[in-house]
């Protein structure tokens, strides 16, 4: 772990990504917040998600072509301080007592155009970050804890702030958040961010060559994947998996509500139970030789999250439903780490960008399609009733990818180097 920190350009990198992750805790509850306050209707909040998720992972294709293309630190930074501008127009609207719903719907799908810049981008830039390319597990795992981190604590912060001072200003918070990462991004070294293709990198001067040469480049990602088919299948199950995940991001604002009773301060309490439970896990993980095969652990991880937030269908308390976060959060946490690590490593580093934009254009349409199925299955079912059929869902997709990934290969994934 010393080896990691020692590391001028990864400490750079960790704090822009905690900044920025931290301040999206805040941007996203102020925005849930706004938008149930406003219309409290559960297909306007699925909207929400759909309007910033799907054109983030579209956009997706084209972010991939040009992380492979140019240097992925200045995209980075492009992306962060125009997201930061963003926010701050979101800002501008909320203060104003008559804000049509459409226009707040623009500016999130301005954002989520954006954002795969900066979400693929840290990805495929970590590795080159890494002196030591066996330490790329441990990399991922650090950030896993991060991300932890900044859930356990964010939620509840932005809970108590929405209450203090009103969700515009939350956002506005988020905003400098943007603007801070951008500038963590600047001080990382420029020869280790520079463009993978350096003869590919000079193709945007002549724009008519750039512009025909996009959509081929676009489709090397998809022919990469589609050559490898446990990576198939492992995408296959990575998006049934975020697909379960929709109606917790849908319906767990209307439960802390309408259930508990507890508005703001329960959601993020619950927020923060997941996280709390997230950095167990990932720190539990951290500190043992994993051998059990890859496929057979994503498949337990994925059976696990629908017993773990069964709960939540049969019960309206705070402690129980607390509770249930957090052992869904101790129980999906090492999915990321083994998940990412196995893509990072099974990848050319020149395709990185194109194959993992690819393959979210796949999975990262998962969770948007499952809040979108939510918003409209909520007053059908009910807010407990989509949590319990969500649940049974997750866990017969769990049981089918036991058989189906059990013989996926394992690169290694066991924690190096225990005396860090």
């Amino acid at each position: 772990m010393k080896e990691l920190w020692r590391q001028h350009a990864f400490r750079w990198y960790w704090l822009g990504m905690f900044l920025s992750g931290l301040g999206d805790q805040f941007g996203w509850m102020g925005l849930t917040w706004f938008v149930m306050k406003k219309t409290g209707s559960p297909a306007a909040m699925g909207g929400v998600v759909l309007a910033y998720m799907l054109p983030a992972v579209f956009a997706g294709l084209v972010a991939g072509v040009l992380l492979d293309r140019f240097d992925r630190r200045k995209l980075i930074m492009v992306d962060n301080v125009a997201r930061g501008l963003i926010y701050i127009a979101l800002v501008a609207l909320l203060l104003v007592d008559h804000v049509p719903l459409f226009v707040i719907y623009v500016l999130i799908v301005i954002a989520g155009t954006l954002s795969p810049l900066s979400t693929a981008g840290a990805q495929t830039l970590l590795p080159r970050l890494l002196a030591d390319k066996r330490h790329l597990v441990k990399a991922n795992g650090v950030m896993e804890s991060q991300w932890q981190i900044i859930y356990m604590f964010g939620p509840a912060l932005a809970g108590v702030l929405i209450g203090l001072i009103g969700e515009a200003y939350v956002l506005l918070i988020d905003a400098a958040s943007f603007f801070v990462c951008a500038l963590c991004f600047s001080r990382l070294p420029k020869e280790m961010t520079k463009s993978a293709n350096p003869e590919s990198a000079a193709q945007p001067a002549q724009i008519g060559l750039f512009l025909r040469s996009l959509f081929a480049d676009m489709k090397t990602g998809y022919r990469y994947l589609f050559g490898k088919k446990q990576m198939v299948a492992l995408v296959l199950f990575t998006f049934l998996f975020n697909m379960s995940y929709g109606p917790i991001e849908v319906a767990l604002p209307l439960y802390a509500n309408q259930n508990l009773a507890g508005g703001s301060v329960a959601l993020g309490m619950l927020w923060s139970s997941l996280a709390i439970g997230a950095l167990l896990g990932s720190l539990f993980f951290s500190t043992i030789s994993w051998r059990i095969p890859l496929g057979v652990t994503l498949a337990g991880i994925i059976v696990l999250w629908g017993i773990t937030t069964m709960p939540l269908a049969f019960f309206s308390r705070l402690e129980v439903a607390m509770i249930a976060m957090a052992l869904a959060g101790f129980s999906y946490s090492p999915y990321n780490i083994m998940y990412r690590s196995y893509l990072q490593r099974q990848v050319p580093d020149a395709l990185l960008g194109r194959v993992m934009t690819s393959i979210r254009t796949i999975t990262g349409t998962g969770m948007p399609a499952g809040a979108a199925v939510s918003g409209v299955l909520i007053p059908t079912l009910g807010v407990q009733g989509l949590f319990g059929a969500g649940a049974a869902v997750c866990i017969a997709c769990g049981l089918l990818a036991f058989g189906v990934l059990r013989d996926l290969e394992s690169p290694s994934l066991a924690v190096e180097e225990r005396g860090d």
